[in-house]
C-alpha cells in the first residue's frame, strides 16, 4: 500500500507538473500573438475603435501600440467608463468575476495561514498535495478549525451576495429611471400573455383594467403571415446568393480569356460566359427542377402580393391572448405592474407573463401565441428532454473523470495495464490535459440545444432565452463537471481498496474525495492560462479575417457584414463557464485550500482577458440590463450547499458528532440567508419605484425609499385607479398632460376605506418616501455631473473600477451604495433622452416585413445590369456601393441598399 501512495503522489505530481507546463506554453504563445499582433491588426484586435457603425459616444479610444498599454488601459478604467464602453451587462459579467476573485484573496489570507499547518502537521502520511488537504488529517479534533474558518469564509461568501443583490436592484433603479431609458419607447409599454377569455372579448375589459394606458393592441394569430414572410426571406438569400455566384464566375471567365486573348462572347446575356443558367430541385434529390433565378424572382413577386394583402388583414385574424399596452409615462406603466403584481382585480390574470422594458426585436413573438396549458407542457417537455440529457451525458463525463485517475485502475483491470508501461510525460499528460481538453468538448455541444429547446419551451424574449441557458447550462457544469467528475475522479481513485474490503466503501472515498482537487488544479490551469490567452489571442477572428472569411465570403453583403459584425458574447453561456469555478473553489476552500491560490490567478487572469475583450473587442448586443448578475449570484448558493454538505459528510464519517452538528447550524443559517435573500430581492427585479423615477428625472429632493421600493410598490399598486368596480367618482388618468406621481396621488383618493386601513402602514413608508426637502441641485445639474462627465465629454478625476471596488468594501460608508451614488456613476447620455424612438411599435416584425433588397456587384461586363432589368417591376435589385479589384474580386464601398433607413427605423 505503501508504494501505491508512492505511486499515486507520483502520478498526481507528474499530472500537475505537465499541465502546469502545458498551460504556460499555451499561454505564453498566446500572449505573444496577442502582442505581436495587436498593433497591425485593428480589425481583429480592436475592432470597437475601427468599426464605425457604433454610437461614437461607445467608442473606447485606442489602447495605443506599446506591448502593454492595453492592460495600462483597461486598468485604469473606471466603473462610468466600463458602462459606457462595455455596456451594462458585460460591466456586471466583469463585476461578477472581479467579486469572486477578490474572495479567492480573502479566501487565501483568511484559510491557508491556518489550514495549510493544520492538514501538514502530525497527518496521515500523504505527500505531494495531498499533505495538505483534510484528508491527511489524522488527529480529527482539528476538524475544529476546519468548521469555523468555514463559518468564517461562507459568511463573507454571504454577505458578499447580499451586498451585490443589494447593488444591483439600486444600480437597476438607477439606469431604469434614467432619462435614456425614462423616455425610451421600452419602458413605457408592456406585453401581457395568456389572458383569460373574457379580456379578449372588448377592449373596454382591458381598459377598465388599465385606465391609464394610453394604446391597447390585442397580438393576433398570423402564423400564416410568418410562414410566407420566412419563406420570402430564404428565397431574397438564394436569389442574391445565385445572381452574385454566376456574376462571379462570368468575370472569373472573362479575365480567365482575356489572358489567354481569346475571343470573348459578342452577344451580352446572364449566361453568356458560363453556358448554363443555375437550376436547383424544390424537393431535396426527388423534386422538380427549376431555373433558380426564374423561380426565385417569380415567387418572391407573387409573395409580395401575398404578404401585403395579409398584413392588411391582420385585424381580422383570431386574437392569441396577448395583448401590447403602451402608456403615457413609465411611471405609469410601473403603477399598472405594480397593480398586476399586488392588486386582487388582477388575480385571475397572473396565470398570463408579464413582459416589461423590452424592445420588439427581443420578443419571441410566435411563442406570445401560446395558451397557458400549451406553454405549462411544452415547458415540462423542454424540462424533461434536458433532465434525461443530463443524466445520459454522465456517461462520456465519467469516462473523462476516470481518466483523471486511471493509473488507480491498472492494477485490476487487466487490459489497461499498458498503461503502467508508458513514461510518467506521458502519463502526466493523459491524466492532467487530455481529461480537461475532452471536458471542455463535450460542453461546448451543451449550450446551442439548451437555447433551442428554450425556445421550443415556450420562453418570450431573447433574454428569457439567455437564462434559461443560464439555468440548464449551470445544472449542466454542476452535475457533469463537479459531481460526476469528482465521485468518478474519487470512486476510481479508491477503487482497489474498495474491492480488497467492501466494507470501508464510505471511509475509503471520503478519505480520497480531496484527491479529485488534483484533476481541478488542473481544470484551473486550463481555465486560468490556456483560456484567457486564447480569448486575447483571437485565434478564430484572425484566421476568419485572413484566411476563411475571403473564402467563405463571396457577395457584397457578406464581406460587409464581415466587416461591421462584432462577436456579442453570450452571457447564458459565459456566467456558466465561470460559475463552476466559483462552485469549485468554494467547494474545495475547506478541503483543499491550496486551490485558492490557483483560482486567485485563473480568475484574474480571466478578469484581465474579458476586461480588455469586451471594452475593445465585443459588441454590447442585446440589453439585458445586467439581469443574469443577479441570477448568477443566486446560483453561488449551490456551491455553499455542496461545500457545507461535503463537509458535513466528511465529518459524519469520521465520527466527530461536534463537527457535525456546528456544521449542521451554518447550514441552516445558508437555507435562511438564501429564502430570505429571494424574498427580498426577486420581487424587486422588475419594480422601480415612483419615487427613484421622480427623484431622477424631476424632483432630485425626493428620497430614495430605504427598503428599496418594496412597500412603496405594494401600496401602489393597491391604490392603482382601476375602474373594474365602479367609483362613485370615476378618474380620467389617461391625461397625457399628468405625470406619473400625480396620476398616483390622485388615485390615493380612490380606495375602498377599508384597504386604506389594511395598508396604513405602507401609506406610512410612502409618506416618509414623499418629503420634500430643500433642493440642492436642478435637473440640468444633475444631468452634467451624472457619471463625473462635463458636458464636453471630458473625464473628471475618477478612481479605477478595481480601487474603487475594494475601497468600497472596506470603506463603511460605502459598503451598501445609495441611489444617487449609483446615479452618479452613469455616463453622461443617461442623463439625455433618446433621439428617433417614434417610430418603434410593438408589433410581430412580420407585420413590418418589407420586400427583400437584393445587392449583387456591379461588374465591368454589364451582367448586373441585365440582372436589374430583368427584376424590374418584380424585385429590388441594386449593384451601387460595390466594384470589382484587379484580381477579379468583387468589394463594396458603401453600406447596402436601404441600409440607412434600416438603422433609423
Amino acid at each position: 500500500m505503501a508504494n501505491s501512495s508512492s505511486g499515486s503522489s507520483s502520478s498526481s505530481t507528474s499530472a500537475f507538473v505537465s499541465s502546469l507546463i502545458f498551460n504556460l506554453v499555451i499561454f505564453a504563445i498566446m500572449i505573444f500573438i496577442f502582442i505581436s499582433l495587436r498593433p497591425r491588426e485593428k480589425r481583429v484586435y480592436q475592432p470597437r475603435c475601427e468599426v464605425e457603425t457604433q454610437p461614437k459616444e461607445q467608442t473606447p479610444e485606442p489602447a495605443g501600440s506599446g506591448p502593454f498599454s492595453w492592460l495600462l488601459s483597461c486598468l485604469r478604467l473606471s466603473e462610468t467608463s466600463l458602462i459606457r464602453y462595455a455596456g451594462v451587462d458585460a460591466y456586471f459579467f466583469l463585476r461578477y468575476l472581479f467579486t469572486f476573485t477578490f474572495l479567492c484573496f480573502l479566501g487565501c489570507i483568511m484559510l491557508l495561514p491556518i489550514l495549510l499547518p493544520v492538514n501538514a502537521t502530525n497527518g496521515n502520511g500523504k505527500t505531494g498535495f495531498d499533505i495538505i488537504s483534510f484528508s491527511n488529517v489524522k488527529n480529527h479534533n482539528r476538524f475544529y478549525a476546519h468548521v469555523f474558518l468555514s463559518w468564517i469564509f461562507f459568511g463573507t461568501v454571504i454577505f458578499v451576495i447580499y451586498r451585490e443583490l443589494r447593488f444591483y436592484v439600486v444600480f437597476r433603479h438607477a439606469i431604469q429611471a434614467s432619462p435614456l431609458y425614462d423616455q425610451s419607447k421600452s419602458s413605457h409599454c408592456m406585453v401581457i400573455s395568456e389572458l383569460p377569455k373574457s379580456a379578449l372579448e372588448s377592449e373596454d375589459v382591458i381598459r377598465q383594467h388599465f385606465p391609464n394606458a394610453s394604446r391597447v393592441e390585442y397580438v393576433h394569430n398570423i402564423k400564416k403571415l410568418q410562414k410566407r414572410v420566412d419563406k420570402r426571406d430564404a428565397l431574397g438569400n438564394k436569389y442574391e446568393g445565385t445572381l452574385n455566384g454566376l456574376i462571379n464566375k462570368s468575370v472569373a471567365k472573362r479575365n480567365k480569356l482575356i489572358k489567354k486573348q481569346k475571343e470573348l462572347p459578342t452577344e451580352l446575356e446572364l449566361t453568356s460566359y458560363v453556358k448554363k443558367r443555375p437550376t436547383h430541385r424544390l424537393t431535396f434529390l426527388i423534386g422538380k427542377k427549376v431555373d433558380t433565378i426564374d423561380y426565385c424572382r417569380d415567387e418572391i413577386a407573387k409573395l409580395n402580393k401575398e404578404i401585403d394583402e395579409l398584413q392588411t388583414q391582420v385585424k381580422e385574424q383570431k386574437k392569441v391572448g396577448s395583448v401590447v399596452l403602451e402608456f403615457p409615462t413609465q411611471a405609469d406603466l410601473q403603477m399598472a405592474y405594480q397593480a398586476f403584481l399586488y392588486s386582487s382585480n388582477f388575480r385571475r390574470w397572473r396565470m398570463g407573463r408579464v413582459l416589461l422594458n423590452v424592445h420588439p426585436d427581443e420578443i419571441v413573438w410566435s411563442n406570445l401565441a401560446l395558451s397557458t396549458s400549451e406553454r405549462h407542457a411544452r415547458r415540462f417537455a423542454a424540462n424533461s428532454v434536458l433532465t434525461a440529457m443530463i443524466i445520459f451525458w454522465a456517461i462520456p463525463v465519467a469516462v473523462v473523470g476516470c481518466i483523471s485517475n486511471i493509473n488507480f485502475l491498472t492494477s485490476k483491470v487487466h487490459f489497461l495495464r499498458f498503461i503502467d508501461n508508458m513514461p510518467s510525460r506521458l502519463m502526466g499528460i493523459i491524466t492532467g490535459i487530455l481529461p480537461t481538453v475532452a471536458y471542455a468538448v463535450l460542453m461546448s455541444l451543451v449550450p446551442p440545444f439548451i437555447k433551442f429547446m428554450g425556445k421550443v419551451g415556450g420562453c418570450l424574449t431573447v433574454h428569457e432565452i439567455e437564462r434559461y441557458c443560464q439555468t440548464w447550462f449551470y445544472g449542466f457544469q454542476t452535475v457533469q463537471g463537479f459531481l460526476v467528475l469528482t465521485l468518478t475522479s474519487a470512486a476510481s481513485s479508491a477503487v482497489i481498496s474498495v474491492i480488497e474490503k467492501p466494507q470501508s466503501a464510505m471511509s475509503l472515498l471520503a478519505n480520497n474525495l480531496p484527491r479529485a482537487s488534483n484533476y481541478y488544479i488542473s481544470q484551473f490551469l486550463l481555465q486560468g492560462l490556456s483560456f484567457p490567452g486564447g480569448a486575447l489571442a483571437q485565434i478564430v477572428a484572425l484566421a476568419l479575417s485572413k484566411v476563411l472569411g475571403r473564402i467563405l465570403d463571396s457577395t457584397p453583403r457578406q464581406k460587409w457584414n464581415r466587416w461591421i459584425g462584432l462577436s456579442q458574447p453570450s452571457w447564458g453561456v459565459l456566467y456558466p463557464t465561470y460559475s463552476l469555478l466559483v462552485v469549485i473553489m468554494l467547494c474545495y476552500a475547506i478541503i483543499a485550500p491550496i486551490i485558492m491560490g490557483f483560482a486567485l490567478v485563473g480568475l484574474t487572469l480571466i478578469y484581465i482577458a474579458y476586461l480588455y475583450n469586451l471594452v475593445y473587442v465585443f459588441a454590447h448586443g442585446v440589453n439585458a440590463k445586467g439581469r443574469n448578475y443577479p441570477m448568477a449570484l443566486y446560483q453561488m448558493f449551490v456551491g455553499l450547499y455542496l461545500a457545507e454538505i461535503c463537509l458535513i459528510g466528511l465529518y459524519v464519517l469520521s465520527k466527530n458528532w461536534g463537527c457535525t452538528v456546528l456544521q449542521a447550524l451554518f447550514l441552516g443559517a445558508t437555507v435562511a440567508s438564501h429564502v430570505y435573500f429571494k424574498y427580498k430581492f426577486l420581487p424587486l427585479m422588475d419594480i422601480v419605484p415612483l419615487s427613484a423615477i421622480e427623484c431622477a428625472n424631476e424632483h432630485p429632493e425626493i428620497k430614495y425609499p430605504k427598503d428599496l421600493g418594496t412597500s412603496e410598490a405594494r401600496t401602489t399598486g393597491r391604490m392603482y385607479p382601476s375602474n373594474v368596480e365602479v367609483n362613485e367618482e370615476p378618474v380620467d388618468p389617461l391625461d397625457e398632460g399628468r405625470s406619473g406621481s400625480e396620476a398616483y396621488q390622485t388615485s390615493s383618493s380612490n380606495i375602498d376605506g377599508s384597504v386604506q386601513k389594511e395598508d396604513e402602514k405602507d401609506e406610512k413608508a410612502i409618506e416618509s418616501m414623499s418629503e420634500r426637502t430643500n433642493p440642492t441641485q436642478t435637473k440640468e445639474s444633475t444631468i452634467k455631473t451624472i457619471g463625473g462627465w462635463e458636458e464636453n465629454g471630458s473625464v473628471s478625476k475618477q478612481t479605477n473600477f478595481a480601487v474603487n471596488y475594494l475601497s468600497s468594501a472596506f470603506r463603511k460608508d460605502t459598503i451598501m451604495p445609495t441611489f444617487d451614488r449609483v446615479l452618479q456613476t452613469l455616463p453622461t447620455f443617461y442623463g439625455i433622452g433618446p433621439s428617433g424612438q417614434g417610430s418603434v411599435r410593438y408589433t410581430d416584425p412580420a407585420l413590418e416585413s418589407t420586400p427583400p433588397s437584393i445587392w449583387i456587384g456591379e461588374d465591368p461586363i454589364g451582367l448586373s445590369k441585365l440582372a436589374i432589368e430583368d427584376a424590374a417591376g418584380k424585385v429590388d435589385v441594386f449593384d451601387y456601393h460595390t466594384e470589382f479589384d484587379e484580381k477579379g474580386k468583387v468589394q463594396y464601398t458603401g453600406p447596402p441598399p436601404k441600409y440607412e433607413d434600416a438603422i433609423s427605423g
